[in-house]
């Protein structure tokens, strides 16, 4: 008799409570990193209306400037997001940058009470453009090497 064995590992599946757990991280985790980008995003979009402000810059010509703060809002957010994982950067990042784009709606619904048109379709192309390149350049980052006399794991340094 012939007996079929499985030639792989199965993983452990955690218990419901922490799959739970671990969930209600990831979305505090998010929550955090979103309001940070939101925050940076309120500041920098702050100083630059005070700058466009003093070089009298057309009313027209405002969301050019606001959009690539966003994306650079949403850089920092999704690269929050993604540093203490190191993994599923795209899709963490898309999410973190997903949250910025609906703090930012909101942020301009609260501000302005015009209707933002393709200007919102540009915005949630920056911020999901900017959450995903920050989530997989934090995700791709080695970590930091420890300075001074010592080797790696006892092998000497290349040169």
């Amino acid at each position: 008799m012939t007996q079929t064995r499985e030639t792989g590992f199965r993983k452990p599946q955690k218990p419901e409570k922490e799959r739970s757990k671990d969930q209600k991280a990831l979305l505090l985790r998010l929550g955090v990193s979103a309001g940070v980008g939101l925050a940076v995003f309120a500041v920098l979009l702050l100083a630059a209306a005070a700058v466009c402000l003093r070089l009298d810059v057309p009313r027209e010509r405002l969301p050019w400037v606001g959009i690539p703060l966003a994306a650079a809002a949403a850089f920092l957010a999704g690269y929050l997001h993604v540093r203490p994982l190191r993994k599923q950067g795209l899709l963490s990042g898309l999410l973190s940058g997903a949250a910025l784009y609906v703090g930012a709606l909101v942020l301009a619904a609260a501000v302005s009470r015009t209707a933002l048109g393709s200007n919102a379709v540009l915005l949630l192309l920056a911020t999901l453009l900017g959450g995903a390149a920050g989530g997989i350049f934090a995700a791709n980052r080695r970590p930091a090497q420890p300075r001074g006399g010592k080797s790696r794991a006892g092998k000497p340094r290349r040169r």
